[in-house]
């Protein structure tokens, strides 16, 4: 059988966390609310699963290649409590205890290190599991990589597989880019095509696949896309053009990293 490695995403569990859990407090009353929620978490998937390797990835404070290409790239986002990221060094020293290690990478977001170790695990001939709340990290679901998403709280997930992914969103894994980049994500402030919403994204992947074709499509009159595709498509070219790369998850970050079995 194959070796099992679990990828966290550590700010999308800290951020359920700390919605879900009371504002509990040590002894010292310092807030530990998250510290308690993510570490019980991962001690549950130790027990539950005993997988080979489990890894938490994080994102670091500062600028990526994103903000660095969209200025505009998450710039609407409120700065959380104090005390919501002063719990992030307890938290990774506590899953450093139990033998989960926490990994960053300066540049990337924590997204492009589980996809990093994720492809690599597979090229390793592992299989990978991907704990996450965000469903940009769908696009990475392949035979060997699946992503369970955070549904309750922290306490239920739904796993999501390659053989699920279609009947559970109308989507393809490789069609997740396309359609994020048609319809945008308000949440890291990416705007998308005005006048295409879900449906209009979903008919156009259907039809032609990806963006590239698409756009093919929209400047050839003769084709048989229906107007008001054409038009949206066209009003928007020019801020699609730059939205492949902010929305695919890197697979390439140059991490110093050996997937290690649990001792």
């Amino acid at each position: 059988m194959s070796k099992r490695l679990v990828l966290l995403d550590g700010n999308a569990l800290l951020h359920r966390a700390w919605h879900a859990l009371p504002p509990l407090t040590s002894p010292k009353g310092v807030i530990v609310n998250a510290v308690y929620g993510v570490v019980m978490a991962a001690i549950k998937v130790l027990e539950q699963e005993s997988p080979d390797a489990f890894i938490a990835c994080w994102d670091l404070e500062g600028p990526t290649f994103r903000h660095e290409a969209f200025t505009a790239y998450k710039a609407q986002r409120e700065t959380k409590e104090d005390e919501l990221y002063a719990q992030i060094p307890m938290i990774q020293e506590g899953l450093s205890c139990l033998g989960v290690p926490s990994y960053t990478a300066e540049g990337f977001e924590a997204d492009d290190v589980i996809g990093t170790l994720a492809a690599r695990a597979e090229r390793e001939g592992w299989t990978v599991s991907i704990l996450t709340g965000d469903r940009d990290l769908l696009q990475l679901i392949t035979k060997n990589i699946e992503v369970r998403l955070f549904r309750k709280g922290i306490s239920e997930t739904e796993l999501v597989t390659v053989d699920t992914m279609e009947g559970l969103f109308g989507l393809t894994p490789g069609q997740m880019v396309e359609y994020k980049m048609l319809r945008g994500d308000a949440s890291d402030n990416i705007p998308g095509v005005s006048g295409i919403g879900d449906k209009g994204a979903k008919e156009l992947i259907a039809m032609y696949g990806a963006v590239d074709a698409m756009m093919r499509a929209a400047h050839d009159t003769t084709s048989s896309m229906p107007n008001r595709y054409r038009k949206a498509l066209l009003a928007g070219e020019h801020e699609l053009a730059g939205l492949r790369s902010l929305v695919t998850i890197r697979c390439d970050v140059p991490l110093e990293i050996e997937l290690v079995p649990l001792s």
